[in-house]
């Protein structure tokens, strides 16, 4: 990681605000999901954040991450290839020669300081299968598929950090 990027991620961490709460009031749970894009990863206090933003600047997700997620994540927002391909291109390659396609990707809960994630895929045949993953994966797979992250409104409400 660069020492730019661990500062841009720490003062976007740092210069925010974020809710204290893991749990939204039921209004929040009924909006609609926000798309949002991986705009940098980085080190913040120690630990990897990748983090996400909405299409205004308005709002930003940080999401802590391990140091394979981040590097991963991190090839794939610079657009560089490792020489041997690594787990979320073998995912990739795996869909394509299946025939199947990443259709959606989401940040779908919030408990306990875990975020939870949601793959949905649609298969050879045209059905759909919704799929259970984390989100540092859920990311890296957007981020290669050049898909938005939806994320939950109680999500946002939970912990975005506002400029």
């Amino acid at each position: 990681m660069r020492g730019m990027l661990a500062v841009t991620v720490a003062l976007a961490c740092a210069g925010g605000t974020a809710a204290a709460a893991t749990m939204a009031p039921e209004a929040t749970r009924q909006a609609q999901p926000v798309p949002m894009s991986a705009r940098a990863v980085g080190m913040y206090q120690g630990s990897y954040v990748v983090l996400l933003e909405d299409a205004l600047g308005s709002r930003r997700l940080p999401i802590w991450i391990g140091e394979l997620e981040a590097n991963a994540i991190d090839l794939r927002l610079k657009k560089q290839k490792y020489p041997r391909p690594l787990t979320h291109d073998l995912v990739d390659s795996m869909l394509a020669a299946a025939g199947a396609k990443l259709e959606r990707v989401e940040v779908v809960d919030l408990r306990d300081n875990v975020f939870y994630g949601r793959l949905t895929l649609r298969d050879a045949k045209g059905a759909t299968h919704v799929i259970d993953a984390r989100p540092s994966d859920c990311i890296a797979l957007a981020v290669g598929a050049g898909l938005p992250v939806w994320v939950a409104p109680h999500v946002l409400a939970a912990a975005a950090l506002t400029p």
